[in-house]
C-alpha cells in the first residue's frame, strides 16, 4: 500500500506561520507518508509554490501523486461552461507539471436551476471530453463520492452513472466517510465500485447534533467502518494510494495530528 496525506486542512497553520510549506512536506515524510495530496488552487493562486514544493519534495524524497482539481463542472450557460473547461485544464496542466498520477476533480455543485441528473450528464461530458487531455499529461481522472453535493455525486450509483456516461474514462476516488451523507456505508458499497477505484480517502466521523448529523473526528475513533474497508481492500489485492484525511481537533496542527493518525491508518492495513 502507498500512503499519502491530504494537506488542505493545514492551510491555516501555514498562513499563521505555525509551519512552513517546506516544514510540512518534511513532517509528512518523517511520519512515514510517501505522498502528498494537495489542492490545485493553492498553486494556481501562488505559482511560486510550484518550485518550492518540487524542491522540498525532492529533498524529502516524497511525491505528489494526487492533486485535487477544484472546479464545478455544472453550468448554466455557454460562457459558464467555458469557464469550467478553462478551470479544469488549468488544474490538469498543474497536475502534469507536479508529476501527479491522479487528477481528483472535485467541487461540482448544483445551483438550484439544474436537475441532479442533468448535472451528472454535464460532469460526464466535460470529463469524457478531457480524457485525452489528461492522458497526455500522464493522468487518471477521478471523481469522489462528494458529501457537499449529496444529490449530485455522492451515492455509489450516482458515481457509477457519471463514470459510465463518461465512456468509462473516469475512475473513482473512494471516500470512506462521505457516503454517510446519503445513508450508505463504505463497506457495503465497496463491492459495487471496486473495479473502478483509482484512489481512496480514509477519514472518520462522529454523530452529533449538527444539521448534517455528523462531523469529523480523530481518525480511528469514529463511526466510519474504515477497518472493514481496509481489510476488504487487502483481500481484493488493492495496492494503490490511500490518503489520510484528518479533522484536527481543538486547534491541533500537523505536528499533533499526522504521525498518530497515519500510524492508525497503516495499522488497519496490518502495517
Amino acid at each position: 500500500m502507498k500512503y499519502a496525506v491530504m494537506t488542505f486542512m493545514y492551510r491555516g497553520h501555514i498562513d499563521r506561520g505555525d509551519i512552513t510549506h517546506e516544514g510540512l512536506v518534511q513532517l509528512l515524510a518523517d511520519a512515514g507518508a510517501q505522498g502528498i495530496e494537495a489542492f490545485d488552487r493553492d498553486f494556481l493562486s501562488d505559482p511560486s509554490l510550484i518550485r518550492r514544493y518540487q524542491t522540498a519534495m525532492r529533498d524529502a524524497e516524497i511525491s505528489m501523486p494526487v492533486i485535487d482539481v477544484m472546479v464545478n463542472l455544472v453550468y448554466t450557460s455557454a460562457s459558464e461552461r467555458q469557464d469550467r473547461v478553462d478551470g479544469l485544464r488549468r488544474g490538469l496542466d498543474l497536475c502534469g507539471e507536479m508529476g501527479a498520477e491522479i487528477a481528483h476533480v472535485a467541487g461540482s455543485r448544483l445551483d438550484g436551476s439544474v436537475a441532479p441528473a442533468d448535472g451528472r450528464k454535464m460532469m460526464a461530458e466535460l470529463l469524457g471530453e478531457h480524457a485525452d487531455y489528461a492522458a497526455g499529461r500522464g493522468l487518471v481522472l477521478g471523481i469522489e463520492d462528494f458529501d457537499p453535493s449529496p444529490d449530485l455525486v455522492c451515492k455509489a450509483a450516482d458515481c457509477v452513472e457519471i463514470m459510465q456516461a463518461s465512456g468509462n474514462a473516469v475512475k473513482l476516488v473512494f471516500d470512506t466517510g462521505n457516503f454517510q451523507a446519503v445513508g450508505e456505508r463504505a463497506d457495503e458499497v465497496l463491492d459495487s465500485v471496486y473495479d473502478r477505484i483509482c484512489h481512496c480517502h480514509f477519514k472518520d466521523f462522529v454523530a452529533d447534533a449538527s444539521p448534517k448529523g455528523y462531523s469529523g473526528t480523530v481518525y480511528g475513533t469514529g463511526m466510519i467502518p474504515n477497518q472493514a474497508v481496509a481489510e476488504d481492500l487487502l483481500r481484493r489485492g488493492y495496492d494503490g494510494w490511500v490518503a489520510l484525511e484528518s479533522y484536527p481537533q481543538n486547534g491541533a496542527g500537523p505536528r499533533e495530528t499526522v504521525s498518530g493518525e497515519l500510524a492508525t491508518l497503516k495499522a488497519m492495513f496490518g502495517e
